[in-house]
């Protein structure tokens, strides 16, 4: 006849599964919390993410509370499963019930244990992690503070070149039409010595360009910044690039023309120099009403006005008349009124 148990050996007993029971429904709610929260939190240190870890940590933090309480419950059930284990006529009858419990019990407290141990060996790792964090934001906000200066050194002389530019192109040009080789040369240097920049924006972006590769999580308001940064410097490119087509647009006028000697009273040419004069300029020279007006033109303008001014009266190419003027200029009667040039 199997041994009889006694009414408080069986209170114990329910005590104890219901106690294991209790440990049981305490490791469900932990386990699928505890995985999500270490993750994340453990994915917040890798990537080197305060946000994250101030999301997760207090999270893991909490289940870490938890986990002591279910371990104080096993606690509470390993002495309830001592007093049954100590009772020889209940293990010959429910052995098999006392192990399940058993296993289940030790099974929870071994890996409640690991779990809460890693648990805080995560969260010792969070103060280096958050360290190391703004140590590396410290760096980043020095450093784009070093961009940002250079910048603001470059668009200063910008601002400078975008107002200086025209006036100078404007003052070039009147310098030209006044034959001020002087003035028209003091303007392009002036805006030489403006685009001669101590830091050139190619040179700024290159390093911005660094930057964001040593410094890939920026938060938004300083990527806002970054992007503030690119956008002077295209700003930058666009009044160098108008500068610059304004000094190759001054280079381009080249010298001021030489003007022919003033105070020298008009040279009255003959009809037969008139006539030379004009065959040399491959013009026709038969026509004596044309003949007249070329003599008043010979007389009235300059010898490097004669081409433009005969080539409007014979309806001729002046580029024609100009290429010829040198062998004018060797004539009898015109010889004496022109300079060498040098």
């Amino acid at each position: 006849m199997p041994p009889t148990i006694s009414r408080e050996t069986a209170k114990v007993l329910a005590d104890t599964i219901e106690k294991v029971k209790q440990v049981d429904k305490l490791d469900r709610a932990i386990q699928p919390r505890y995985k999500d929260f270490f993750e994340g939190l453990q994915a917040g240190i890798d990537d080197s993410s305060e946000e994250e870890i101030k999301l997760y940590r207090p999270k893991l933090a909490q289940v870490g509370d938890e986990i002591d309480e279910c371990l104080d419950t096993v606690s509470q059930a390993r002495k309830l499963l001592e007093q049954l284990q100590a009772d020889q006529d209940l293990m010959e009858t429910k052995f098999e019930q006392i192990k399940k419990l058993v296993t289940t019990v030790a099974h929870t407290r071994k890996r409640l244990s690991e779990q809460a141990t890693k648990a805080r060996e995560l969260d010792r790792g969070v103060d280096k992690a958050l360290a190391a964090i703004r140590k590396d934001d410290i760096g980043a906000e020095a450093d784009l503070g070093a961009l940002q200066a250079q910048a603001k050194k470059l668009m200063a002389a910008m601002a400078t070149l975008n107002t200086e530019a025209p006036k100078l192109d404007k003052d070039a040009r009147k310098a030209w039409d006044k034959k001020d080789q002087k003035a028209l040369t003091a303007a392009r240097l002036s805006l030489i010595d403006l685009l001669k920049l101590d830091t050139k924006p190619i040179e700024i972006r290159v390093r911005v360009d660094k930057y964001t590769k040593q410094y890939p999580d920026l938060d938004r308001q300083r990527k806002t910044e970054v992007q503030w940064l690119l956008q002077d410097l295209d700003n930058a490119d666009d009044i160098i690039a108008n500068a610059n087509r304004i000094l190759k647009d001054l280079i381009a006028l080249g010298q001021v023309p030489k003007e022919e000697p003033k105070g020298a009273p008009p040279v009255k040419f003959g009809n037969a120099d008139v006539q030379k004069i004009v065959q040399a300029f491959g013009l026709p020279a038969d026509n004596a009403d044309l003949r007249a007006k070329a003599a008043k033109i010979l007389s009235a303008c300059p010898v490097d006005q004669w081409p433009r001014e005969l080539a409007k009266l014979y309806k001729a190419k002046e580029s024609d008349l100009k290429a010829k003027l040198p062998a004018v200029r060797k004539l009898p009667a015109v010889k004496p009124m022109t300079l060498i040039d040098i």
